[in-house]
């Protein structure tokens, strides 16, 4: 068994749990109450922009291991929106990073952006939950089983939210298009050596067609960094530890968005397409 196969074994166990508390049945209820989603990909590709800019709120990292002493998470989200960010992700996965869905119900009642979960989903029973609780985008790990990775995309899509799908290879990533990924975001650390090498996005991006959105995440510590992921061809950044790090959530964010709409890179030719 793979650690990755663990981590999907105690992701399981522990929707397991929380189904028992609260039924499919249930969550389906709370679904049909929640506001209609808008199209989160469309939003995140817009004239007068080269890229997006995507902050997250977390309580961990994989190098910063306790982050709960920065701040609200719905003061920080409020942060990130005044700054310009396009949408605000929040990590739930509790087991590892501490989240909570707590924390996704702070941030969706402050924030008019849309919000992305960040979670190890391994069932349909996450992708309701998800819904249930505003998310209009959902990250999925291209490290599960095709089939699986395929159901999972569809159920996302057919509930109105859209499937990020999560990757750190070109393989991963020719199974993640295969599979009826729109939106694809190109991991540069590296899951074990937890190294970052920003090199990876263009050398999987490139094998991306120009009808996906290309993202960006890892490695992202300030204004030069999104910048060159535009070249390499992002259309989105996703950036988290740096900004939660920064004096200025809100000035950091400001930053970062006014680097990807820099008028350099509006005739970047991965824009071509769009």
């Amino acid at each position: 068994m793979t650690v990755f196969d663990t981590h999907v074994a105690a992701a399981k166990a522990a929707v397991g749990r929380r189904e028992r508390l609260t039924p499919l049945e249930d969550l389906r209820e709370l679904v049909r109450s929640v506001p209609t989603t808008r199209d989160a990909s469309a939003l995140l590709r817009t004239p007068g922009r080269a890229v997006a800019v995507v902050a997250e709120v977390k309580r961990a990292t994989a190098t910063f291991a306790d982050l709960t002493g920065v701040g609200d998470p719905a003061v920080l989200a409020r942060f990130y929106e005044a700054g310009g960010a396009a949408c605000v992700s929040v990590v739930t996965e509790p087991l590892r990073s501490h989240g909570c869905l707590a924390d996704l119900d702070a941030v969706r009642s402050a924030v008019d952006v849309p919000v992305l979960v960040n979670d190890l989903v391994v069932t349909p029973y996450q992708v309701h939950e998800a819904r249930a609780h505003g998310a209009e985008l959902l990250l999925l790990d291209a490290r599960l089983d095709p089939l699986v990775l395929e159901s999972l995309i569809e159920r996302t899509h057919s509930m109105g939210m859209t499937a990020v799908v999560d990757v750190h290879s070109r393989r991963e990533a020719i199974t993640a298009v295969e599979s009826g990924a729109r939106v694809v975001a190109v991991d540069a650390r590296d899951h074990e050596t937890l190294t970052v090498d920003r090199r990876r996005f263009e050398q999987v991006a490139e094998l991306l067609p120009t009808s996906v959105t290309r993202v960006a995440t890892g490695g992202v510590r300030g204004p030069h960094d999104v910048m060159g992921y535009a070249r390499a061809g992002a259309d989105v950044v996703i950036v988290g530890e740096a900004v939660l790090r920064s004096a200025d959530p809100q000035q950091f964010v400001a930053e970062l968005v006014a680097a990807g709409s820099h008028p350099a890179l509006l005739t970047a030719t991965h824009r071509e397409g769009l």
